[in-house]
């Protein structure tokens, strides 16, 4: 961009879960709710041990600790719990929900890469009326390999027809910024007071609230992936 406007990244991929929509407390309920009825106690470790991942980690976590039965009948129990905490309590963090909207002002494409599927993110992104915003949505649906593995970021940087290393990824959890790192995305890491600040720190960039300046990588940047 010319003139007096602030640079821009090239593109923008940001995670969902914790760092766009505020569902992780509200994910925790659901599992906890759903294994209470199996005699299952669920602790702040377990929650910890399964954040950033695919529903499929929280699964064989917890089946290791007891019998859950039929996977598929198990993830559509935990989904339809789950679905209707949202539609009561799903908010999106006013502060992500701002910056996206001015990225996509400014002409900045914009993607959403998830590890919940991708009705999940079309369901936050619509309580946020941000679905004309955003170019691309990859869940976890949409890819073979699940973060922390970079495909999730690569797939979403190429629906954007940008180089994933001329992207910010934006995350909330080591599991993901290590996909992000590996895809060589500039990494910005926002804290939600959710995940333990110091898994953070791997990120280039550690911020509590987010706006476009803090997405615009230094000069002197070089992408893991160089």
């Amino acid at each position: 961009m010319t003139g007096s406007s602030p640079p821009m990244p090239a593109g923008v991929i940001f995670d969902c879960d914790g760092t766009l929509a505020d569902t992780e407390t509200l994910s925790a309920r659901a599992w906890r709710d759903v294994l209470a009825r199996r005699g299952i106690e669920v602790t702040d470790a377990d929650h910890a041990a399964i954040i950033g991942h695919a529903w499929p980690r929280g699964f064989d976590h917890f089946s290791a600790r007891a019998d859950l039965g039929d996977q598929e009948v198990f993830r559509s129990e935990l989904r339809a719990h789950a679905v209707a905490i949202y539609d009561e309590h799903l908010r999106l963090f006013p502060d992500a929900a701002d910056t996206l909207r001015a990225l996509s002002g400014a002409g900045v494409p914009v993607a959403v890469a998830s590890s919940s599927s991708r009705a999940h993110v079309l369901r936050c992104l619509e309580r946020g009326h941000l679905g004309d915003h955003v170019t691309a949505v990859i869940g976890a649906d949409d890819v073979r390999d699940h973060k922390p593995h970079p495909e999730p970021y690569l797939a979403a940087a190429a629906a954007l027809g940008v180089p994933a290393t001329r992207c910010t990824a934006i995350e909330d959890t080591p599991i993901g910024l290590t996909s992000a790192r590996a895809a060589g995305a500039f990494t910005v890491a926002v804290e939600r007071g959710v995940v333990d600040p110091a898994g953070l720190t791997v990120a280039d960039r550690v911020v509590r609230t987010l706006d476009v300046s803090v997405l615009v990588p230094p000069r002197d940047w070089v992408s893991p992936a160089a």
